[in-house]
């Protein structure tokens, strides 16, 4: 900031470009108190109704010499013009300015920024360190010694304060994950770890450790204030534990199993510094509490990114060396896909007593579900049948090609699947080829529902909306027993087999219709509930010998799930033993949250046998999938 603040002068601002997870106003503070401004700085938070009010500030301050922040300005769209115009009067002949008067802005890159002003000011941004090590050495470089080494309760106070800072590091560093770090990726910053070391020099202030207090205002407000998915919660308060609780102030401990992360000792900050300073560049899965397939994971996503982007900017002409042109090559996969699927699923070749009512007049509560899919499937169809036959005729030239086929046309040459498509279909993460081969077997799947009656398994990761069927088997739970169905929920019983859909599918092919599949006789059928079948894994995988959670395989990422016999229960309280995992629709595990506080991708929670505690498979961010990506 010194050196920053001798290129400025009460004409030439200085612009702070934000990023996510960095905050200047930590610095600025700093450097305000080291000037001996401190009460002499106006800062305000830019947005609807704040335009005149900054405008004021500023009027003030440069005929009295005090520094304006002007915070977030990317928040004031429409005011950026008049400000534009402020900062112009700044060197306008006649103009008296205060020679101590510095203005300071922050932004967000937006195209609302004016650009004079970023021609003629100091820039700087100021990026989030990567990595334990980097997030470390700059909590401590933005610590005074005086803070860290001067307190009553000495080495327990030191310990605390690092912990919160290691805490914070690892909360960061875990958004390179993906949806194994967070489901959605927060913006947790530099203030929220300056937050936490105040609430802890508070509470601390009379030499007592207020433990339920200072944990709960850190996990639920502190931090917690940014996060807005419940699972994600359940995560964070797990980290807490590792990092911010009274066992982390005993003789010998670690924060990770291999004992290379710790909390050093020491009266001073220079022993801190050096053991931050001999911490690896690349860190260990180990200290997020995650398998070491998280770092595949992590590379993956790097490299489809990077992937992406070159799609985005390569050229659409083809043909050259002999090969064929993108118009062949789009007209042949139309074709192909029109080969592959129906045009409708008919419900009216079902059988009647799919539809036959009980006692009191009420149909099977999985037929109501079937009919709903089968609306869905026939929309999706459509859909697709509609684009490819316009296609075919827009790339023969009896059609115009518009901005809607064109998008359609450009997704076939990357192997996407067209927003056309996606927008009428289910949550799917696949490129194109492996979407139409899951469509297929979706389709088919429906299909033989319909001609064969209820299946003996239900593959739930081909369901449209797979939470309506299991509103749907607990409704017909309910109604044979005559119980209140809010009352009941699922038991997970998980038996010693496997299914694949592919293989049902290749069995059932070539039968007729009512004959039954060989792989259904390798099942007796259950009284109460479904089986289901068609999960995959995600940071985990099934002990066939032991029928429990297991670590993952070293570079096996989505192992299949044996199949589950889901069985209403009523009141049903599941063991401690069990691991609560949530079943999602995709790997992206985030959605739009609905009222319930869940993500729309989140399916339903699945209580699974394990031999470890919950927190275990919490860290690793275990969970289920209904499909896995490419």
């Amino acid at each position: 900031m010194a050196t920053l603040y001798e290129d400025m002068s009460p004409i030439t601002p200085l612009v702070f470009i934000l990023s996510t997870g960095s905050d200047p106003m930590g610095n600025f503070q700093r450097f305000a108190k080291e000037k001996g401004y401190m009460q002499r700085f106006h800062a305000i938070s830019l947005g609807q109704g704040q335009g005149p009010v900054a405008a004021r500030l500023i009027a003030t301050a440069t005929q009295s010499g005090d520094w304006v922040f002007l915070q977030n300005c990317h928040l004031a769209a429409s005011w950026m013009l008049a400000m534009e115009n402020l900062i112009k009067d700044f060197s306008a002949p006649g103009t008296e300015i205060h020679r101590d008067f510095r203005l300071y802005l922050s932004s967000m890159p937006a195209k609302s920024f004016p650009v004079s002003v970023l021609q003629n000011s100091v820039k700087v941004t100021n990026e989030p360190p990567k990595g334990l090590r980097a997030n470390l050495r700059r909590a401590f470089a933005e610590m005074s010694p005086e803070y860290f080494e001067d307190h009553i309760l000495q080495q327990t106070w030191r310990s605390l304060v690092f912990g919160i800072c290691f805490m914070h590091a690892v909360i960061l560093e875990r958004k390179k994950f993906g949806p194994l770090g967070w489901n959605i990726r927060y913006e947790f910053s530099d203030s929220d770890r300056e937050s936490a070391l105040d609430n802890l020099k508070m509470f601390l202030a009379d030499g007592e450790i207020p433990w339920d207090a200072l944990t709960f205002i850190t996990a639920e407000i502190t931090y917690g204030g940014r996060v807005t998915d419940s699972w994600d919660t359940r995560c964070l308060r797990t980290l807490l534990k590792s990092f911010f609780a009274p066992e982390t102030l005993n003789d010998g401990y670690t924060y990770s199993a291999s004992g290379a992360y710790y909390c050093p000792q020491g009266d001073h900050m220079k022993p801190y510094k050096e053991y931050i300073e001999s911490l690896p560049f690349n860190d260990d899965p180990e200290i997020f509490g995650m398998h070491e397939n998280a770092n595949i994971t992590f590379q993956i996503q790097e490299t489809t990114a990077l992937l992406t982007t070159i799609l985005d900017v390569q050229p659409r002409l083809g043909g050259g060396g002999g090969g064929k042109t993108s118009d062949e090559v789009v007209y042949e996969l139309a074709d192909n896909v029109l080969g592959r699927l129906p045009d409708v699923l008919n419900l009216e070749e079902a059988d009647e007593a799919m539809f036959k009512a009980d006692e009191k007049g009420r149909v099977n509560s999985l037929t109501t579900v079937l009919q709903q899919e089968v609306d869905r499937f026939n929309k999706l169809l459509k859909v697709i049948k509609n684009s490819m036959h316009t296609i075919k005729k827009a790339i023969k030239g009896l059609v115009v090609m518009s901005l809607e086929l064109e998008a359609v046309y450009t997704s076939f040459l990357n192997n996407q699947v067209p927003i056309l498509w996606a927008t009428a279909a289910y949550p799917s993460m696949k490129t194109l080829a492996s979407w139409i081969k899951d469509l297929v077997l979706r389709v088919h799947f429906i299909d033989h529902w319909i001609h064969n009656g209820l299946p003996t398994s239900y593959w739930l990761s081909g369901f449209f909306f797979p939470q309506g069927f299991l509103t749907g088997t607990l409704q017909n739970h309910a109604r044979k027993y005559n119980l209140p169905i809010d009352e009941l929920s699922f038991k997970w019983s998980p038996l010693p087999v496997y299914r694949k859909q592919e293989d049902f599918y290749n069995q059932a092919s070539g039968l007729a219709p009512g004959q039954k599949v060989p792989m259904d006789s390798e099942f007796d059928g259950v009284d109460d509930g479904v089986l289901v079948h068609g999960l995959f894994m995600d940071a985990s995988r099934w002990d066939d010998d032991k029928m429990v959670l297991a670590d993952a395989l070293p570079g096996e990422m989505n192992p299949p799930l044996p199949v589950l016999h889901m069985s209403p229960s009523q009141n049903y309280v599941p063991e401690d033993t069990l691991y609560k995992s949530p079943l999602y629709k995709t790997a992206a595990r985030a959605g739009v949250l609905s009222t319930t506080g869940h993500s729309t991708n989140f399916v339903v929670p699945v209580y699974l046998p394990s031999d470890r505690p919950q927190d275990y498979w919490i860290a690793k961010g275990t969970a289920l999938l209904c499909q896995v990506s490419d």
